[in-house]
């Protein structure tokens, strides 16, 4: 009887503990803090549908926007650390603590890094009517007449409108913000002459570029080339360096996940965007597939929320 009754133990002992072990046991949330249809948006569905597939458990999309994305993040940030609701983060995540002084989380503390899925670099985009072929050529005609272009941003606070001032910094010239009500109305700027420049994604502008209708001067890649823009040098290449730049975007989930959950999740993400048909559909929007440790997103965060507070402060912009 004994006997029987430490194996009857002893098993029930395994069974809690591989149940604890067991990962997902129901569906899964992820958190998109910005309206349907957006690049954060897109992201999030192309990779919780191929996790859905993968763990036998729906990846389920929930957009809470609002506040430049500050409400569906604080949700995350007060879930649970179970794993069971997890937060699309992007570039603007690193963004949010040097714009808004009154945030009800620590984007440095108050989440768990899982892992980049993808990066994406800006291309700088002129009208052609300023008659300029390069950067160089731009810079110039802009210190020549401080204050007398003006550039479009998807809005005040904007990943755009940062990644502009990054650049008048770096490039010493003076060129003033006209923000819109999103990166449509940014672009239609540009194409309109409304505004002399303005930066986005390659999807968003290769087929402008390649209808002549703007003009790209420039690419913040690392120093390579995109090979759906092979004829755009990088920003390096251009001649302005400190201008490598790419929006990202990445899983976090809420502080104190298990160890065990995370590395789940990470090494399902690289297995997600290791499938052929998951690679074609990010790297046709000009993306590049990542698929990093937690240990790096974490010094990603880290970096860019230095590099975001340095520019927001250097160009005094303030939104609250």
């Amino acid at each position: 009887m004994r006997t029987a009754l430490l194996f009857i133990m002893t098993l029930f002992g395994a069974t809690l503990c591989f149940g604890a072990e067991v990962y997902p046991s129901k569906a899964v949330r992820v958190i998109v803090p910005f309206t349907p249809g957006g690049s954060s948006d897109l992201t999030a569905r192309v990779i919780s549908q191929q996790l859905s597939e993968q763990l036998g458990k729906s990846f389920v999309v929930d957009n809470r926007p609002g506040a430049t994305g500050t409400i569906g993040t604080g949700i995350v940030a007060k879930s649970a650390p179970d794993g069971y609701t997890l937060l699309l983060a992007d570039t603007s995540t690193t963004m949010m603590p040097s714009l808004y002084k009154s945030l009800s989380f620590d984007v440095a503390q108050d989440f768990t890094p899982i892992s980049q899925i993808i990066r994406s670099p800006q291309v700088y985009v002129v009208n052609p009517s300023l008659n300029v072929n390069t950067l160089k050529e731009f810079i110039a005609l802009a210190q020549a007449n401080p204050g007398k272009f003006s550039y479009a941003s998807a809005g005040a606070g904007s990943s755009p409108h940062l990644m502009i001032e990054l650049f008048k910094k770096a490039a010493n010239v003076n060129i003033a913000h006209i923000p819109y009500k999103g990166s449509g109305p940014a672009m239609a700027a540009v194409l309109g002459g409304e505004v002399a420049m303005s930066t986005a994604g390659i999807a968003t502008v290769l087929p402008y570029v390649n209808s002549g209708k703007v003009r790209a001067l420039a690419i913040t890649t690392d120093g390579k080339r995109s090979p759906l823009m092979p004829t755009v040098p990088s920003m390096g290449e251009a001649g302005l360096s400190g201008m490598t730049i790419y929006a990202w975007h990445g899983l976090v989930g809420p502080v104190g996940m298990r160890k065990e959950v995370v590395n789940k999740l990470h090494s399902e993400v690289v297995k997600a965007i290791a499938v052929p048909s998951m690679k074609e559909r990010f790297i046709a929007q000009g993306g590049e597939l990542v698929g990093s440790s937690p240990e790096e997103l974490s010094k990603l965060i880290r970096a860019d929320l230095q590099r975001w507070a340095e520019v927001v402060k250097s160009a005094g912009i303030t939104l609250e």
